[in-house]
């Protein structure tokens, strides 16, 4: 050992050793893609750089020697990695998520919901939105939907229906029991939330979730703001909301109704008694036009209009109304006028082009029989005492103005009039300034002044969000800062508010804070994690198959005109699962893995840093397993030097040289042309999902996934792994990081025995009922007969039950027990081999750079069943825990009338034959027994049948 400085700390290191793997092991942050200590490191790509007092140098190549003193985040340092991977990130041409994923205000997980739907599983699907907004029923109805504008297939025929796919799923969701968060204990933290719109509910339920206590307080007689108040029923049906609320209530939050800030509550009362105030009380006030008879009788304002309407309360119309404005809620506002009876007219001072209405509403609108007039804007309404007339004015498209539209510019003498009884302005909401003022709340152009990170007003623990900071915004967008201002308060209230918005803003000066705090590492990936875009065309997609989008009927205008029934019918369940396989997965299936998009975001790397010719290569999907795409590779040599080095099969190599270089097998074959039982294992060795796996999904989505370690049960060598699990789906299998076996083989991978599906019991080749085998087992006598396919703990369990009842006990298994240890097989030169590396792929790896002899040899490796020899012996029997079942004293199969057989069918028995299914293995824990007599603890992934059951 030697004595060495690092970040101003004394350490004793051991000497000669890559100072790499030292800096890790004590838990250091340092990045790469090119070193792995199987081989000796050579330092390309440049990210594990520390600072010597020599100068900044890579950390894989220097050893530890006495008296080196270094540091690992010097300013130096940070900003030569920051540079490095700004450099690769140059060349990296792929998409970290899909376009739709960014267009979502709430950066939902589109692509990886669109898969579990295309699955069926609704619920999970439902869960995954959950992640980043609620009230998914309601945004199946009245989400305008800006995934759909970014969505790829744009380029190729139409858009993905995502909209009415989420409806399909949380409908489905609502009916069939809906899913619900699991809510930790409580934080003895409470929040008031003032107003039960879409960002009160928001941040309500994301509070709660946390842990902490909520209350709403609520100024209406109902939850649901501006859906339950604006929306009317025909896009959001009442009974909709109402249970799509309740999922958000039902987590324990407490509703105070009929009760308002300034004249229930102060502002003061609620900071006394709640650790925070989250304030979402909407825009509710409407903007005037500021023109002449503006206050006749039978003039309205939008909101007003449609809030007394969906109370209930009786408004009388005339029989022509004018409805001024061409945003959402003039549509909803003329379409309900219509549903009175009224003769509608909107008007609108530009073309039709510029409404920011959803085009859907517009042409809804058209259908049903509402007018328009476009270029055209009132100035004066005429009236005596009440409204009788509208002086309009055209209008002319200008340059454009701050909203990216063309300013309308009124057209002298182009004045006119039409006949009225009632003029309803929709033109605009506002938050109510003075109010907001009264209570100390800066504010400004009608909305609440707030810190743009961390959504805090200027009263400290009183934070702000939805119409109120937007302006008047959709249900999504308000869901979104909702969502956002629960993670502040949160953070408030743990003392890490102020640390979070320097971290948001500048995480490079904060790596070690970052990687030293779960919160603020949660706070940088959810809302600021590292993206990027591939930059195509249509002739990107020239080859992906043109099929129509789903489509649904909408209700017949005449008949929908006169009734507030829902406007649009869902979609079949069959029309949903063809229309999510429209979903091109634009994303990378590697994104939660990805280790240059985590550096990118630690380091606030950026794509377009360094600019000039990026390489474009086309992706190998010849594999039946594996994508192999150069777009995204980083030339960090991992796999090359995997499959040469240490698998030395030399799957792929390095082709052409210079800028040009990529990763292809030899002379340009393409993958699927090549063998290898270690081609899997490159998906693992990747850093940044160059090569990744063809799950065998309908639609495999990437999901975050969680490792649960095991052992692999498609030999005796019961390699170390992980089961990659997403909500009790088997997604993968995965190598462990400092396992004895290091490696994963293909078949592990890809034939995945893990995950293989239970059966039911078979009789005497039969299928049987479960009551039938039960009945088998208790009536009958018969020996039992133990596969490997069962753990030690099993093995002992039904070894005991056979005892208690005199029954006789064998195995498939015969044969003796290795005597030769891991070691020993890894440090001999010379071996005899008698067992087939194809059945046992790991021995490729362990042979590699040994001589094969017939005599002479330091260690035998034998296929069972056999006996040791008088060397180390390796006895690889068939089956994961043919080792338990030996050392077990339970080997060969007892002569008997009938027999019960737990695992796999065996051939050759006489009399009749129960064989019941040992279990998927990824639902197993306890222990194996290897061929190298290692004892290996597995865990159990996911819930499921135990053999046990039926011996109870």
């Amino acid at each position: 050992m030697v004595k060495i400085i690092v970040n101003g700390k004394e350490l004793d290191a051991p000497e000669g050793k890559p100072l790499i793997d030292f800096l890790r092991e004590i838990g250091e942050h340092v990045p790469g893609f090119c070193y792995t200590n199987e081989l000796d490191p050579y330092g390309s790509c440049r990210l594990c750089l520390v600072s010597t007092k020599r100068g900044v140098t890579t950390s894989c190549t220097l050893k530890s020697v006495e008296g080196l003193e270094l540091e690992t985040l010097s300013d130096e340092v940070v900003s030569m990695r920051k540079t490095a991977l700004e450099l690769i990130l140059s060349d990296h041409y792929g998409d970290c998520i899909g376009p739709c994923q960014n267009a979502c205000p709430a950066h939902s997980d589109v692509q990886g919901y669109l898969a579990l739907i295309a699955m069926g599983k609704y619920h999970e699907a439902v869960k995954l939105m959950k992640e980043k907004y609620i009230l998914p029923a309601v945004l199946g109805r009245v989400c305008p939907a800006f995934c759909e504008e970014a969505c790829r297939r744009n380029l190729v025929d139409e858009p993905l229906a995502i909209r009415q796919l989420k409806r399909f799923a949380a409908d489905y969701d609502l009916e069939h029991g809906p899913w619900m968060p699991e809510i930790p204990p409580s934080t003895g933290k409470r929040i008031a939330v003032v107003g039960g719109g879409p960002a009160g509910l928001a941040c309500a339920y994301y509070l709660r979730t946390m842990g902490h206590e909520v209350t709403i307080i609520e100024a209406m007689p109902e939850l649901g703001g501006m859906m339950r108040y604006g929306i009317p029923p025909y896009r959001l049906p009442r009974d909709v909301l109402d249970k799509d609320i309740a999922t958000v209530i039902n987590t324990g939050i407490e509703v105070k109704t009929n009760t308002a800030l300034g004249r229930n509550v102060t502002l003061e009362e609620l900071r006394e008694k709640y650790d925070a105030v989250f304030l979402g009380v909407g825009a509710w006030r409407s903007r005037k036009m500021g023109i002449p008879g503006e206050e006749l009788e039978g003039v309205m304002h939008g909101i007003e209009f449609l809030r007394k309407v969906n109370m209930g309360e009786k408004v009388e119309l005339g029989e022509r109304v004018i409805v001024v404005g061409g945003g959402n809620t003039a549509m909803d506002v003329a379409r309900t006028a219509l549903r009175l009876g009224a003769k509608v007219t909107v008007v609108y001072r530009r073309s039709k082009a510029e409404m920011p209405a959803n085009e859907r509403e517009v042409e809804e609108a058209m259908e049903e029989g509402v007018e328009f007039m476009f270029l055209t804007n009132p100035v004066m309404i005429i009236g005596d005492g009440k409204v009788e007339e509208v002086e309009l004015i055209k209008m002319r498209l200008g340059e454009p103005d701050a909203s990216g539209r063309r300013r309308p510019i009124p057209i002298e003498g182009s004045e006119f009039t039409v006949k009225a009884d009632n003029v309803i302005l929709a033109i605009g909401q506002y938050c109510d300034e003075e109010f907001l003022k009264s209570l100390g709340i800066e504010a400004r152009r009608g909305k609440a002044l707030v810190d743009e990170v961390t959504l805090q007003t200027s009263v400290p623990g009183v934070f702000a969000g939805g119409d109120l900071v937007l302006g008047p915004s959709t249900v999504i967008e308000s869901i979104a800062t909702g969502r956002r201002a629960a993670i502040m308060i949160d953070l408030y209230l743990k003392g890490k508010l102020e640390k979070a918005k320097a971290v948001l803003t500048e995480p490079e000066k904060h790596i070690e804070e970052v990687l030293s705090d779960d919160d603020l590492y949660r706070v940088l990936f959810d809302l600021r994690p590292y993206n990027h875009w591939k930059k195509v065309t249509e002739k990107d997609y020239e080859h992906v198959e043109r099929k129509p989008r789903a489509k649904v009927k909408l209700l017949d205008p005449e008949k929908r005109k006169r009734t507030f029934d829902e406007v649009e019918p869902v979609l079949t369940e069959e029309q949903v699962l063809e229309e999510a396989q429209r979903c091109m997965s634009c994303g990378c299936m590697e994104v939660f893995r990805c280790k240059l998009r985590e550096y990118a975001t630690l380091y606030n790397s950026r794509q377009d840093a360094f600019e000039g010719e990026g390489n474009k290569f086309e992706i190998d999907e010849s594999h039946p397993f594996v994508t192999l795409d150069n777009n995204k590779c980083v030339l960090c040599g991992q796999c090359v030097n995997f499959t040469h080095e240490i698998a030395g099969e030399g799957v792929l190599d390095y082709l052409f040289r210079g800028f040009k270089t990529r990763i292809s097998p030899p002379l340009g074959e393409s993958l699927g042309e090549v063998e290898g039982r270690f081609i899997g294992e490159m998906i693992d060795l990747c850093p940044v999902g160059a090569i990744t796996e063809k799950l065998p999904f309908v639609k495999p989505g990437p999901w975050k996934t969680k490792p649960v370690k095991t052992v692999c049960n498609g030999c005796s060598f019961a390699c170390e792994m992980n089961v990659e699990v997403y909500d009790d789906m088997l997604v993968r299998a995965s190598r462990v990081e400092g396992s004895w076996n290091s490696h994963l083989c293909d078949y592990c991978r890809f034939s995945r025995p893990w995950a293989e599906d239970l059966t039911g019991p078979l009789l005497n080749g039969k299928p049987v009922s479960w009551e039938e085998a039960k009945h088998f087992i208790a009536e009958r006598s018969y020996a039992l007969i133990l596969t490997p396919e069962l753990t030690n703990e099993e093995i002992a369990r039904l070894k005991a039950f056979a005892e208690e009842r005199g029954i006789q006990v064998g195995s498939t298994v015969s044969g003796g027990i290795s005597t030769a240890t891991l070691d020993e097989v890894r440090n001999a030169k010379r071996v005899l081999l008698k067992a087939d590396p194809e059945k046992f792929p790991l021995l490729k790896i362990l042979l590699k750079g040994k001589e094969i002899v017939e005599e002479g040899y330091d260690v035998a490796i034998l296929e069972g069943p056999a006996e040791p020899l008088d060397v180390p012996t390796l006895i690889l029997h068939e089956g994961v825990n043919a080792a338990g079942l030996l050392k077990a004293g339970i080997r060969e199969i007892p002569e008997s009338e009938a027999y019960v057989v737990i695992g796999r069918p065996v051939d050759n028995l006489r009399g009749d034959v129960l064989v019941v299914p040992a279990g998927v293995w990824a639902e197993k824990s306890g222990t194996v027994t290897n061929a190298f007599g290692m004892e290996l603890k597995m865990e159990r992934a996911r819930e499921g049948y135990s053999p046990l059951e039926l011996f109870s």
